[in-house]
């Protein structure tokens, strides 16, 4: 049975990936695009608008670190580095990040050379996540290592999960975005610095095929036994106003417009106080706390002094943000100091000595294969 990983929070915008450390390099290559190929992506994807969101088909010649290289159609990986220490880890990502669409998505690795020490890893991480790092040492960032058989999430100690991998090894990377969780695969069994990637071009060792229709089976199981009866009109209103809440709930007013005007609803909440929370929710997500604070006392007016518990979870995650170093969070909290001390240029209280203690201070998955050393 598939090991699995929890993938907390959303997956959206989540690239494949490979890495590597010490030596050697990773491998990936692509065949030229044949109808048969369409035809079997459609079969593994066939809700994926390809034209709206194009499936990863190799790796990013943009997006990777200066110590990888590509060749054979951007899928053959090469690591370049000196592979001294793990400040010489490089990586690469997919072209496209992994349509939800897809719900459950699968891609694989051969490991045509481990090089030196075989310091390698392949998992997910999302856009942005450096790539001077292996998958799974940072925030967002999801990975399988070879050296341990270790499977690391967000962050940089690793637990138990699999055999280790070296030259021959096929690794696989599979995501479920139906139930939140990610497992990997060697050789074909559910569980580079050369390695060979497929994102789909040829047959998997691994059974995905399989593993998809077992799951489609017990989604569409779970839909035809839920009772319905002569209650079909109320069950209809029921799901119907479950969508607009969810289209509200996160902030997509457009669509809860579209959504209203076509099934002859009306949405129970204003644009613009849709638009507000989504503001705010976003300034959340990327870490900017203060501003989020600062958006909620100025749209949402006595909010907070009436939830005393939500402004104190607020802070606790500014701090996090803070200690961590969130750029949008530093320098929110480094303007803060200086208008406060522009503000106040006399006032010994607010002198670099006792800025800290006495001011306000407001804050607020693509693919990867990875080679360290």
């Amino acid at each position: 049975q598939p090991l699995s990983t929890a993938l907390p929070g959303n997956t959206l915008g989540t690239r494949a990936g490979v890495g590597s450390v010490r030596g050697g390099g990773a491998v990936l290559s692509r065949l030229p695009m044949e109808p048969a190929l369409s035809r079997h992506f459609r079969r593994l994807y066939p809700v994926v608008n390809q034209e709206e969101t194009p499936l990863p088909r190799s790796w990013s010649l943009k997006d990777k670190c200066n110590y990888i290289g590509l060749s054979q159609d951007n899928l053959r990986v090469h690591y370049k580095g000196h592979g001294k220490n793990h400040k010489d880890a490089a990586s690469v990502r997919a072209t496209h990040p992994i349509p939800t669409a897809c719900g459950i998505y699968y891609f694989e690795v051969k490991i045509v050379s481990k090089g030196r020490d075989g310091y390698m890893g392949i998992g997910l991480s999302a856009q942005g996540v450096s790539t001077n790092r292996l998958p799974g040492w940072d925030k967002h960032s999801y990975g399988y290592h070879g050296v341990d058989g270790h499977s690391f999430c967000s962050s940089g100690t690793g637990q138990p999960y699999g055999p280790t991998f070296t030259t021959g090894d096929v690794i696989g990377c599979c995501v479920n975005l139906v139930n939140n969780t990610c497992f990997y695969t060697k050789n074909g069994h559910s569980l580079g610095e050369i390695v060979d990637a497929n994102f789909g071009q040829q047959p998997f060792v691994f059974d995905i095929e399989d593993y998809m229709r077992e799951w489609r089976a017990k989604i569409q199981g779970t839909i035809k036994q839920f009772p319905i009866g002569a209650r079909l009109g109320e069950w209809q209103a029921i799901l119907q106003n479950m969508v607009s809440s969810y289209l509200v709930h996160h902030g997509y007013s457009s669509t809860a417009t579209a959504f209203a005007r076509v099934t002859d609803t009306t949405i129970q909440e204003e644009q613009n106080s849709i638009k507000n929370r989504q503001r705010i929710q976003k300034l959340v997500l990327a870490g900017r706390v203060g501003e989020a604070i600062e958006a909620t006392q100025q749209l949402c007016p006595g909010l907070l002094e009436h939830n005393p518990n939500l402004l104190f979870m607020l802070k606790c995650r500014q701090f996090v943000e803070m200690v961590i170093g969130t750029d949008g969070e530093v320098r929110y909290f480094s303007a803060c100091s200086l208008r406060s001390q522009d503000s106040y240029p006399r006032s010994p209280s607010l002198s670099p000595r006792h800025g800290s203690s006495n001011s306000h201070i407001h804050s607020t998955g693509k693919c990867v294969f990875s080679v360290l050393y």
